[in-house]
């Protein structure tokens, strides 16, 4: 929990009653920031304080970027939590309490509840890939506020340095890595390919109330390939729910869906539609072999080796699915 004094703060910058104010205790001890809510004119808010983070030097400068794009989305009406601005119209507040620092953001409450992904939910999967696309399309024309609070890109990503040169003791994977970096960086950019995208819109960052589908989380947003953030998501989904308990296999309903979502919301090239399966495997391999939802090491190196995403499930047989849904012909 802050102090008091910072709560006092808080509630004046952003004009609520400070008796309105819970505190939501957080289970995980990787999660550092603390959440509270607080009522505003009939309507529940979270308010978040991060402390910065020693990993990210930039990341005030990130977080108000984040916002920005986050308050854009809102502007333009896609499903997103709606950002907060304090009574003097800022998205993002600096603090100091007790000698430590803390970045502080608010939101409107979602209805509804986090996506515990339910497998075979084909409306659902088609759900997700549309706020994506609606996502992607109204980005093409986004702009940042300013020249200095903007997202990262890409190649800034911890990826393309120091996590990248560790797999070196790896000989196949680190082979398949270099190649598939080269490819990556000779890529077009252009504004229906390339843009502000959120870079981890997994089910752990949905939010559902019925059958209606909203994003939360923009702190990973980055400058990047729409095809990208197209195949986090369904690396995701494949992974966690492409197989439930019992074997029921629903890779194909899963991506078809996501996929048909997508193109009725934003148009992909048949090339960038091509490259989907490629960043499904940039996105696999990103996963640390040593935290990688119970995949051990050995698995790991077999499947990125052998160009299978998981048990049953080789990428081929994705990009094939993924052809069928859109129509395209590579």
């Amino acid at each position: 929990m802050v102090s008091d004094k910072l709560l006092e703060f808080t509630a004046e910058y952003y004009g609520f009653n400070i008796n309105t104010l819970k505190h939501i205790p957080r289970s995980s001890g990787k999660i550092m920031n603390k959440i509270y809510t607080f009522n505003k004119n009939g309507k529940v808010y979270i308010v978040k304080f991060d402390p910065p983070s020693y990993e990210h030097n930039h990341q005030l400068r990130e977080t108000r970027a984040a916002m920005d794009f986050n308050w854009y989305l809102a502007e333009n009406s896609v499903n997103v939590s709606v950002p907060l601005k304090t009574t003097g119209g800022e998205l993002v507040v600096l603090a100091r309490d007790g000698g430590e620092e803390y970045i502080i953001t608010a939101f409107a409450l979602l209805n509804g509840q986090l996506w515990g992904y339910e497998s075979g939910n084909a409306r659902m999967s088609f759900n997700w890939g549309k706020v994506m696309g609606d996502m992607h399309r109204v980005s093409k024309n986004y702009k940042p506020a300013n020249d200095y609070d903007v997202q990262k890109d890409i190649f800034d990503s911890y990826y393309w340095g120091t996590y990248f040169d560790e797999l070196k003791m790896y000989p196949g994977v680190y082979k398949i890595v270099r190649e598939l970096l080269a490819e990556i960086t000779d890529l077009p950019r252009d504004k229906d390919s390339f843009g502000v995208i959120h870079g981890d819109m997994h089910q752990g960052n949905i939010f559902i109330d019925g059958e209606e589908v909203n994003i939360i989380d923009f702190g990973d947003s980055i400058y990047g390939w729409f095809a990208l953030d197209v195949a986090i998501s369904l690396c995701h989904a494949l992974l966690w729910d492409g197989k439930n308990s019992e074997g029921n296999d629903f890779t194909s309903m899963i991506t078809e869906n996501f996929i048909k979502g997508y193109l009725s919301a934003n148009r992909l090239s048949d090339f960038w539609l091509s490259k989907i399966t490629m960043f499904i495997n940039y996105r696999r391999i990103c996963m640390n072999p040593e935290n990688n939802l119970g995949c051990k090491r050995e698995e790991w190196i077999y499947n990125i080796e052998n160009d299978i995403l998981f048990d049953g499930c080789g990428l081929k047989s994705v990009s094939d699915i993924i052809t069928t849904a859109s129509g395209c012909n590579w």
